[in-house]
């Protein structure tokens, strides 16, 4: 299909925001697993505490996630000519 002169090529801006959106899903998913683990050992009352580092930093993990969603949802709405 062939783009109108006046039409910015997006699909650099599409992609980048497919990419973001898997980066986000594939850590909310770490984020969820880790979170089931931790309630299964809490929950066991192992005698061991479990390191809730882990989750700490796939929490921040997730918190970078969206933004970069955000913000490559932002560059495609810009490229469209969108008010974002």
């Amino acid at each position: 299909m062939a783009l109108r002169s006046d039409r910015e090529d997006t699909s650099a801006q599409e992609s980048a925001l497919r990419a973001a959106r898997d980066e986000a899903a594939e850590v909310l998913a770490e984020l969820a697993a880790e979170a089931r683990s931790l309630a299964k050992a809490y929950a066991s009352r192992s005698a061991r505490v479990p390191d809730g580092a882990a989750l700490a930093g796939l929490v921040d993990a997730a918190r970078r996630a969206e933004e970069a969603v955000d913000l490559a949802a932002h560059d495609l709405a810009t490229a469209r000519g969108e008010d974002a």
